[in-house]
């Protein structure tokens, strides 16, 4: 296949072309996974404005969080089993290692530093389930009702 790289650019006027050369652009890379019918296949895409990468991050980080959230009141409502738990808390805690490492370089310090502590809250309401339901279960596996020793 031809090795060809293509750069898309709208400006106000016509016929205007950049020659940019892509390898040395610094931003927020993403690579589509969404296949279409006749459509040209993308590899990556490079978000070279500061605003519009925040804001995708932002969003992506945000539906993260509300299914956190989804989980948690299910454990609520549910009596959780200790597995759906622990994959709960490793991804919150895989949430909040990419935050750290990944996302801190395009966000901003208050919006970084307000989700870090929704993050640790989830951590550690997961963290409180799992020693409830841990702890449960070491009480009712002591008592065998119905049975009596000599």
């Amino acid at each position: 296949m031809n090795n060809t790289t293509y750069h898309i650019s709208k400006t106000k006027k016509e016929k205007e072309a950049r020659n940019l050369e892509i390898n040395k652009l610094d931003g927020y890379q993403i690579n589509p996974k969404a296949k279409g019918k006749n459509a040209i296949k993308v590899d990556k895409v490079l978000f070279v404005d500061d605003n519009i990468s925040e804001k995708i991050i932002r969003k992506k980080i945000d539906s993260k969080i509300e299914y956190l959230l989804y989980k948690l009141k299910l454990l609520e409502t549910d009596d959780g089993e200790g597995g759906s738990i622990e994959k709960s808390l490793m991804d919150a805690e895989k949430l909040r290692v990419q935050l750290i490492n990944k996302y801190v370089k395009y966000l901003g310090h208050t919006y970084y530093s307000l989700t870090l502590k929704k993050i640790e809250l989830l951590i550690d309401e997961f963290n409180y389930r799992l020693y409830m339901n841990e702890f449960k279960k070491e009480n009712n596996y002591g008592r065998e009702e119905g049975r009596r020793g000599r």
